[in-house]
């Protein structure tokens, strides 16, 4: 009789623990989501921000903890974003914001200007604003 009730109280304490953790991988997501914010201290829109955190977050798996994105890191060295990988990052915050795609011509721009996170959001930016149409 002891042992089925040692063994009830294991259960109920794991599934407490499990529960617990998800609480927390939740609370880090939001707090490095935070982070990422408070880096650019109102200079991009929010919905640009957090779809590119989310973006960052989702190709890392959020393996780290506390996982921390920065405005200096080096999209090829911390993210292997290069050529056409740096292209599909681009169009897929794009797209994922209902924000106005890059054309060919412009996406031809990003080797020479972007290479950190900074120079991406700063990329990005225009794309994020309405458009004018012109009559």
């Amino acid at each position: 009789m002891s042992y089925l009730v040692a063994t009830v109280v294991l259960v109920v304490a794991l599934g407490a623990l499990f529960r617990a953790w998800r609480m927390n991988q939740a609370s880090i997501e939001r707090d490095g989501l935070s982070r990422f914010r408070d880096s650019f201290r109102g200079r991009y829109p929010e919905l640009l921000l957090s779809q590119t955190y989310g973006y960052f977050a989702e190709r890392h798996g959020m393996s780290e903890p506390h996982y921390l994105v920065l405005p200096n890191d080096n999209l090829e060295g911390v993210y292997q974003l290069a050529g056409l990988d740096l292209e599909d990052a681009v169009l897929v915050i794009a797209d994922r914001a209902g924000a106005r795609l890059p054309r060919a011509n412009e996406l031809d721009e990003l080797k020479a200007r972007v290479q950190s996170v900074d120079d991406l959001l700063r990329f990005l930016e225009p794309f994020f604003r309405p458009e004018v149409v012109k009559g």
